[in-house]
């Protein structure tokens, strides 16, 4: 009978030690949304991403299962027909998955120059994503006087207001 209690406590604490782990791993889990501006130019044409086409579209409030498609596409995203303002749901996210996302081909034959709040970066796909930053690609000829229509950290905010409600 003794045997049987130890055995049985032995069983009962390890199921709580996993309980507590269990819960300790969930907290862990950091909650990703963040948002930055962008705009893209060819040949110093801005581009319009404000179509459906281009919008990630999910109803308030539902939970998807965590595919490797849906992973992809929270790591940056459009919405509410926004068309320069990605969301990031996910760490590690570059620029390069916004147009992945989006379904968008930057011609590989074109010049590519970018920006970064107004700062020239190399290998402006890889660049990663980060919070209120503010990105101009040119495709193509360069005209830095556009760099002055760069989306602003207030119209970001704005954005980021107007979809909390979601």
């Amino acid at each position: 009978m003794n045997k049987k209690l130890v055995i049985l406590s032995l069983i009962l604490l390890l199921i709580l030690i996993g309980i507590f782990i269990y819960q300790k791993k969930k907290q862990s889990v950091k909650k990703i949304h963040y948002h930055a501006g962008f705009q893209v130019y060819v040949d110093n044409k801005l581009q319009d991403f404000s179509g459906i086409k281009y919008m990630s579209i999910k109803p308030c409030g539902e939970e998807e299962e965590g595919s490797e498609e849906n992973e992809q596409i929270e790591k940056a995203h459009l919405h509410d027909k926004v068309e320069d303002v990605v969301h990031v749901e996910a760490e590690g996210a570059k620029w390069k998955d916004l147009f992945t996302n989006i379904n968008y081909k930057i011609k590989p034959n074109k010049n590519l120059t970018g920006y970064v709040n107004g700062k020239k970066i190399e290998n402006i796909l890889e660049y990663p994503i980060k919070s209120y930053d503010s990105i101009i690609i040119f495709s193509g000829n360069v005209d830095e006087k556009l760099i002055k229509n760069a989306v602003t950290r207030k119209k970001i905010m704005d954005v980021e207001k107007k979809s909390e409600a979601c």
